[in-house]
Order: structure tokens, then C-alpha cells, then sequence
């Protein structure tokens, strides 16, 4: 019998979506329901316990090389997402996302969770992202480059599993660990049905009153352990050249992430160095870096999450056309490397990013980067990318 894998998911996602709205509403049978925007749409019992939130994002890139044998220009929908997310009685929340980019419908978050458990914290199941790195965490509507650093392809993605997580001594602590398997996120870079555990800590050693300045420092680690993984990365997304690389027959893989990052006002300063030692006969020791700055010309600063210890987006003071406001303007610098020369016919990336930022509102935004990049295999070249946002 013939079937269609990405329809039957699409029907499954909406059958889904349905039921959870259903679910909240029959919870308020006896009580009002607010209806109201707030960068998306949400809905709310007037007892606050029961909560609905309808949104979804649109990236449109654009890229423009210096040389078509280095990077074919075009344009591409970088992601195109829905996502149905809320609270139930309070104590249990969830989320469903699909991604429709690439023309079919493939699952993101799909998880629910309890908040608030005695001794444990709170614990989250399904599919969503391993607790690692800074970049990895902070939101794609967020990260300050159109796309994020070389180093971010030795970092794991979405897999499904359980973890427990939770924030300490007044929000200046956070702390996350899960039990994973496999990837079934067709955007991860490990692909096996082994088991990883996947750990991250972060602390807030300063911090003042109103939270515009703060130094966050941050280490993560990951053990996957799979006798038939295959762990593969690129430097493309990085609007570096498509150089990938793919490692089969992995026993295990060995990830260790430090993090560290400085906001002083509109000012911010962001670093991560990224290791993986991958046990293989093909295998070795790979390891990435980056350090990026930003700031942001209209006087606003990035925003931070303590409760989950990432960084989150710019809020405009003015809106752009809303009584002659221009929006905020963001410049932001960033150097960049991968080195997996250790592997057979492996390479080095190294990267430059100058970027220019222009938040209209709150849900809309514009990016110009333009990256230089230089290989130890002599191949190197520029590109000139833009990306349109709309996240709601």
C-alpha cells in the first residue's frame, strides 16, 4: 500500500494540535477565555491556570558569493514553522512544532512536561533540544548572525528523550540533565538508536538590579554510545562552502562545551569552544570555536532568560513607521573556526562575520551579513546574505 509520509504527519500534527486546544477549553468549561496578542496569539482561562499560544516563524535567506565555484548564489526558506504550545491546570505544559521548509512537514518540538516535581524539578518528554551549548539554545529568531557558528555543527540538536531541569539560588543558576536516543530530528548530526546523556550547568557570577549587566559562564557534556551511529557535520552553515563530512560505524562520541558570555548594557560578548572526540575507525578529535560581539546602536540590549540561562531576543524601543520610529539597529561582529584535520581528508574552517540587524517590531526583522572564509585546503572566498524574519 502506497503512503505519504509527510501528509500523514501533517494530518497527525493538526489532529494533534486540535485536541490539545480542546483539551484546555473542556479544563475552562466554566470560565471565560481571554483571547489577546502579545507577539502571538494567545488564549487564557480567567483563573490564568490554562493557557494556549499559537505561532510560527518565516526566514527567507538570500546569498550572494564571490565566486560561484565557492557558493552557488540563490535564495532558499530557511524555516517556515508552526507550532501550538500552552499550560494545563497550571502544572503541565507542551509543545508541538512542524517544519515546513524543504517543501514537506518534519516534526521539531514535540514534548510535554510537568513543572514543579518534588525533589526532581521539573521534567520535560518527547522530542526537543539536549541541554548543550549557548548558541545551540538561544532561538533561531534570536541568534545575533544569520546563521550560527562553524563550531555549532559538533553540537547535538533535537533527539527524543526525558530531562530534568530546573533554576537555583534565585535564578542565578540553571541546571539540566536527560537521557536521549538516537536522533529523530532529520536537522540533528548523529544519527544511531544508541542512548546519549546529555548535561549543562550555567551560573550568573554578576548580576545587577535591572539584569542590563551580567557575566554568564556555562559547561555542557554529552556521552553518546551507539555501536552503529554515524555522526556527520558541515561548515555550510556558516555560509562557509558545503565541505561535509560524514563519520560511520561510531562506538561512542565525547562532547565537551565551555561557554562564556558579557553583556554591559547594549553591549554583549559571546564565546564558546566546542570538543568532540568521536571513537571510530574513521574518527578523532575535532574542535570549534567562536567569539562574537554586538551592539545595538539605538540604545536597547540583547535580552537574557535566567530561568533557562540563554539569551533572548531585542525588543525595539520604537516601531519602525509607528510615529516616525526607525526600530533598533544592531552591528555585530564574529570570528569563527572548525578544525577537523585530524580525520582523514579533513580541513579547517575560518571565518569573519560583520553583520548589520534591524529589528521593525518585535516579530520582524532583517539581517545583512557578509562572511569571509578561508580553508587550509587553499579554497577560501566571501558572501554577502540576507535573511527575512517574521516570528510570531
Amino acid at each position: 500500500m502506497k503512503t505519504v509520509p509527510s501528509n500523514y504527519k501533517g494530518k497527525t500534527a493538526i489532529a494533534i494540535a486540535m485536541t490539545a486546544a480542546l483539551g484546555v477549553t473542556a479544563q475552562a468549561a466554566d470560565n471565560d477565555i481571554n483571547v489577546t496578542w502579545k507577539d502571538s496569539l494567545r488564549l487564557e482561562t480567567a483563573d490564568g491556570k490554562n493557557k494556549l499560544r499559537i505561532g510560527g516563524r518565516i526566514h527567507w535567506d538570500n546569498a550572494f558569493s564571490s565566486d560561484d565555484d565557492y557558493m552557488s548564489d540563490g535564495d532558499t526558506f530557511r524555516r517556515a514553522r508552526l507550532y501550538v504550545s500552552g499550560q494545563i491546570q497550571e502544572r503541565y505544559d507542551f509543545k508541538m512544532q512542524y517544519d515546513f521548509a524543504g517543501g514537506d512537514a518534519d516534526f521539531k518540538d514535540v514534548y510535554f512536561g510537568i513543572k514543579g516535581v518534588p525533589a526532581l524539578g521539573n521534567v520535560r518528554v518527547g522530542q526537543f533540544k539536549e541541554p548543550f551549548s549557548l548558541e545551540e539554545l538561544t532561538s533561531s529568531n534570536n541568534i545575533t548572525s544569520i546563521e550560527r557558528a562553524n563550531a555549532n555543527r559538533l553540537s547535538p540538536s533535537r533527539s527524543a528523550g526525558v530531562m530534568l531541569y530546573n533554576n537555583y539560588a534565585d535564578q542565578r543558576v540553571t541546571g539540566a540533565v536527560g537521557i536521549f536516543r538516537g536522533a529523530d530530528d532529520s536537522y540533528g548530526n548523529y544519527k544511531g538508536d544508541g542512548y546519549a546523556a546529555t548535561a549543562r550547568v550555567t551560573g550568573l557570577p554578576y548580576k545587577n538590579d535591572d539584569g542590563s549587566q551580567l557575566l554568564h559562564l556555562g559547561v555542557g557534556y554529552s556521552h553518546r554510545d551507539d555501536d552503529t551511529a554515524s555522526y556527520k557535520f558541515s561548515s555550510d552553515h556558516a555560509m562557509a562552502p558545503s565541505t561535509k563530512y560524514k563519520i560511520s560505524d561510531v562506538d561512542d562520541t565525547s562532547l565537551l562545551g565551555l561557554e562564556a558570555a558579557l553583556k554591559l548594557n547594549s553591549f554583549s560578548l559571546q564565546s564558546e569552544w566546542i570538543e568532540a572526540d568521536v571513537d571510530a575507525a574513521t574518527g578523532g578529535d575535532l574542535d570549534g570555536y567562536y567569539v562574537q560581539a554586538s551592539y545595538v546602536l539605538t540604545g536597547e540590549s540583547r535580552s537574557y532568560d535566567t530561568a533557562s540561562g540563554v539569551f533572548k531576543g531585542v525588543s525595539p524601543g520604537t516601531k519602525f513607521l509607528d510615529n516616525g520610529g526607525l526600530g533598533a539597529w544592531e552591528a555585530t561582529l564574529r570570528w569563527s573556526n572548525l578544525d577537523y584535520t585530524d580525520l582523514n581528508g579533513g580541513d579547517e574552517a575560518e571565518s569573519w562575520t560583520v553583520g548589520l540587524n534591524w529589528y521593525l517590531n518585535k516579530n520582524v526583522r532583517a539581517l545583512f551579513n557578509y562572511t569571509d572564509v578561508d580553508l587550509d585546503s587553499g579554497e577560501d572566498g566571501s558572501v554577502f546574505g540576507t535573511r527575512f524574519q517574521i516570528a510570531f
